[in-house]
């Protein structure tokens, strides 16, 4: 390890990148550089922590400016939601190891078609790093090393409106409840409209029976290629059970149809954004995440019934301190030179170990 490589976190002062940033200079204080493109915001961060990192006005868009601010850099933690690819892929093929939070599926399996038969690869990429993919995917890999066989696994995310979502967290959401997705089941590519099919389960208490509704998370695509189950799918719901059914009527009647207008999409985007604040504030809403997993499976000859729980508060913080974990990681370790989902290189026991541990039960009955 050379004594000026550094770890360079990108977004390192916005909502989930300010956690990484935290966490990493509790070990790495001079070896810490938070870039964006706002230097202001960037140094008014710094001067929370007293100067204990570097800053850097970074556009990751600026192709010109990619190799100097790269520069004795050894990891780099993405915490925006980048439109393309192109710094990835810039980072992969120069040393630099890249580290990617977003929960899009289209950029993990962009990257993962880039990697593939690509001789140019001189890093490790670790993809799907957070809550969901992340610490979901974990949870079925230990579910599944319970059993001889793992399928049909129903994943069900739960997120709290009191957490601040920021403007990527309402984007995230608009993106993905207009669209149809296809996946995979038994064999035959099916069209899933978010919000409209729904599975019921039993979160782990205090949250109990809750209604969750298919859409479009990445885990339900990534899970088939690392833990090879078949008929994987996704739910998500709020913790404000009101809410959950008024964005499922509201996607009934055809309203968010109306995304696909510029114009429109704007207008409810700011309705959201607006509304959030004030979710926050009269606390109908708290900060509190879950990830409820069940499966089928057999065990000894036997069919049997099983169940993961995890539970936490405040998603942003969890997302954080997974990102730091996998970026010290690659600091500090060897890895194979290739493009990596989170649950083929770590476990449960490893992010435990690091003092990641939201709550989490098991049953296999």
């Amino acid at each position: 390890m050379l004594v000026s490589e550094k770890i360079l976190i990108v977004g390192g002062y916005g909502q989930v990148g300010r956690y990484v940033t935290s966490e990493l200079i509790k070990t790495f204080s001079n070896k810490v550089v938070v870039a964006g493109r706002s230097l202001e915001k960037a140094n008014s961060f710094l001067q929370e922590h007293g100067g204990s990192f570097e800053i850097l006005k970074l556009d990751i868009y600026d192709f010109d400016r990619r190799a100097e601010a790269l520069k004795n850099i050894k990891v780099v933690v993405m915490c925006l939601s980048p439109k393309n690819n192109d710094f990835a892929e810039h980072c992969i093929k120069n040393g630099v190891h890249y580290i990617d939070i977003s929960p899009s599926n289209d950029i993990a399996q962009n990257l993962k078609t880039f990697s593939h038969g690509n001789e140019n690869i001189s890093s490790t990429c670790v993809l799907g790093v957070g809550l969901a993919p992340g610490l979901s995917n974990l949870l079925v890999k230990e579910l599944s090393q319970s059993v001889d066989v793992l399928q049909n696994v129903n994943i069900s995310l739960l997120l709290g409106l009191g957490e601040e979502h920021g403007k990527d967290g309402v984007k995230w959401l608009l993106d993905n409840i207009n669209e149809n997705f296809f996946l995979n089941i038994n064999g035959s590519k099916v069209s899933i409209k978010p919000f409209i099919g729904k599975h019921k389960t039993d979160f782990i208490e205090p949250l109990g029976k809750r209604t969750a509704y298919r859409f479009n998370l990445a885990d339900q695509f990534i899970v088939p290629q690392t833990l090879r189950i078949e008929n994987v799918s996704s739910y998500f719901c709020y913790d404000s059970k009101a809410i959950t059914a008024y964005v499922s009527i509201l996607k009934r009647i055809g309203i968010f149809g109306l995304l696909k207008f510029k114009i429109t999409y704007r207008f409810i985007e700011k309705i959201f954004s607006a509304i959030l604040p004030i979710i926050r504030k009269t606390k109908i809403g708290t900060d509190i995440y879950s990830i409820q997993v069940d499966a089928v499976g057999a065990k000894n000859g036997k069919e049997v019934s099983c169940r993961i729980s995890a539970i936490g508060n405040n998603n942003s913080l969890l997302t954080g301190q997974i990102a730091a974990f996998s970026a010290m990681k690659l600091f500090t370790d060897n890895y194979p030179h290739r493009v990596f989902y989170f649950e083929e290189l770590f476990s449960l026991e490893d992010i435990d170990n690091f003092g990641i541990c939201p709550k989490i039960e098991m049953f296999v009955l």
